[in-house]
C-alpha cells in the first residue's frame, strides 16, 4: 500500500506526478462538494461529512493511497465542532438544566454500561487494542472520536471511523420509524437533519470571529497551563468549555454559532480525515467485528427506549422526549426531530451532556486504560 504524499518534486516525472495526483485531489473535492450540497438539500443529517467520506473512502481503498488533511487545517474544525456541540446549551435556561438531573444521569449511566460492554467484547474476541475499542463505541460525537482516534498513539482511526459512522447510520436511518411508533411526527414528517437557516455556502462574520478567538483562547490557556497539566485534543475539549462558558457569561449566540461554509468546510475536512485513511485491510479487519458492532448499537437503542420508558413513568415527559433525549447519536438529526415534534428541551440538555460526557471520557482514554491495567495487576 503507498501513501499519498506531498513534497517538492526534484525531476520532470516527479512534477507530473504531482499535478496529476493534486488534479485527482481537485476532482474529489469537486464530486464529494456536489453531493454534500445535494445531501444538504435532500435532508441527510451530516450529509458534508458522509459525501467526502464516500468519495474520498473509495479512492483510498481502490486507489489503496491515503489522503490527510494537514494536522493545523484541523484545529479549526476541532473548534467549528465544540461550538456546535455547546451551541443548543444556549436555548435553555440553567434552572431548566438542573431540573433534568436525574434523566441525564439515569441516560449516561445505562449509555456508559452499554459502551463498557461493547469495548470489552472487541477487546476480548476481536483482539481491537482498549483506546480503539473505547473511542469506536462511545456513543455520541461520530466526528470528535475520529479526531481523537487521530491524536492517540495506541488507536486506529480507520477500525474507529468505521464503527462510528455505522453507529451514527443506523441510529439516523430508525429515528422516523421510532418517532412515528411513539406517537410524535410520521415517518415522513421529519427533516432528517438540522435544518441550516440559509444557503449551505452563506457564512456570517461573526462565527467566524468567534472560531478565531476561541483558538486564541485555548491556545493561550494551554501555552500558560503546560506546565501543570495537558488536556487531551484540547481544541476539541476546551473549546466546548470555552463556549459553554461564553454562553452563561451572556456572549452573543451569534459568534458561537458556526454556520455555513463554515461548518461544511469542517465538515468536509472530517470526512477526507476518515475516508482518506480507508484501505482494504482495514475493511477486513472491520467485517470480523462487523456483528459485535451491530449487536452493540441495537443494544443502545433498545436500552435507550428502555430508560425512557422509566423517565416518562416516573416524571411528567413523554416517551417520545424521553427517547429523543436518550439515544445514543446523531445528534443534529435528533434535535430537527426533536424541534420538529414540539419536544421538550430536556431533549437539548441530555443530548449535549452526553456528547460532552462521552467527548471527555474519549479524551482521557489512555489514562483510563492504564488505570484499568493496573487494577488487573494488582488483582492478579
Amino acid at each position: 500500500m503507498s501513501k499519498l504524499r506531498f513534497f517538492r518534486p526534484r525531476t520532470a516525472a516527479e512534477a507530473s506526478g504531482v499535478v496529476a495526483r493534486w488534479g485527482a485531489i481537485i476532482v474529489l473535492i469537486v464530486v464529494a462538494g456536489l453531493g454534500g450540497i445535494f445531501g444538504t438539500k435532500a435532508g441527510i443529517p451530516a450529509a458534508w461529512i458522509f459525501s467526502f467520506l464516500l468519495v474520498f473512502g473509495i479512492f483510498a481503498i481502490f486507489g489503496d493511497r491515503k489522503i490527510q488533511p494537514v494536522k493545523k487545517a484541523m484545529i479549526p474544525a476541532q473548534v467549528i465542532i465544540s461550538l456546535l456541540c455547546a451551541a443548543p446549551l444556549a436555548t435553555v435556561g440553567m434552572s431548566s438544566a438542573l431540573s433534568y438531573t436525574g434523566a441525564v444521569v439515569l441516560s449516561l449511566a445505562t449509555t456508559f454500561a452499554v459502551c463498557a460492554l461493547g469495548a470489552w467484547l472487541l477487546v476480548r474476541f476481536r483482539r481491537v487494542t482498549p483506546a480503539t475499542s473505547i473511542l469506536s463505541v462511545m456513543a455520541g460525537g461520530a466526528s470528535a472520536m475520529v479526531m481523537l482516534a487521530r491524536d492517540m498513539d495506541d488507536a486506529d482511526m480507520r477500525f474507529t471511523t468505521l464503527t462510528q459512522y455505522l453507529r451514527l447510520s443506523i441510529v439516523v436511518l430508525t429515528l422516523p420509524v421510532m418517532v412515528h411508533v411513539l406517537g410524535g411526527v410520521g415517518s415522513s414528517g421529519g427533516s432528517g437533519g438540522a435544518e441550516q437557516s440559509g444557503p449551505w455556502w452563506a457564512t456570517n462574520w461573526e462565527p467566524i470571529v468567534g472560531v478565531a478567538l476561541t483558538i486564541a483562547v485555548v491556545w493561550l490557556f494551554t501555552k500558560l497551563t503546560q506546565r501543570w497539566f495537558s488536556v487531551s485534543s484540547p481544541y476539541l475539549l476546551l473549546g466546548v468549555a470555552f463556549a459553554v462558558i461564553a454562553n452563561l457569561l451572556g456572549a452573543p449566540e451569534a459568534f458561537l454559532q458556526p454556520d455555513g461554509l463554515l461548518v461544511n468546510a469542517a465538515y468536509a475536512l472530517i470526512g477526507i480525515q476518515a475516508g482518506g485513511t480507508l484501505t482494504k485491510s482495514s475493511l477486513r479487519h472491520f467485517a470480523g467485528a462487523l456483528p459485535i458492532i451491530i449487536g452493540v448499537v441495537l443494544l443502545m437503542i433498545i436500552s435507550s427506549l428502555g430508560v425512557a420508558l422509566i423517565i416518562s413513568g416516573v416524571s411528567d415527559l413523554r416517551v417520545l422526549d424521553a427517547y429523543l433525549a436518550t439515544v445514543p447519536g446523531g445528534i443534529y438529526a435528533v434535535l430537527a426531530f426533536a424541534h420538529e415534534a414540539g419536544s421538550d428541551p430536556v431533549v437539548t440538555v441530555v443530548q449535549v451532556m452526553r456528547m460532552i460526557a462521552m467527548l471527555v471520557v474519549g479524551a482521557y482514554a489512555p489514562q483510563i486504560i492504564e488505570l484499568w491495567r493496573r487494577k488487573e495487576n494488582t488483582s492478579t
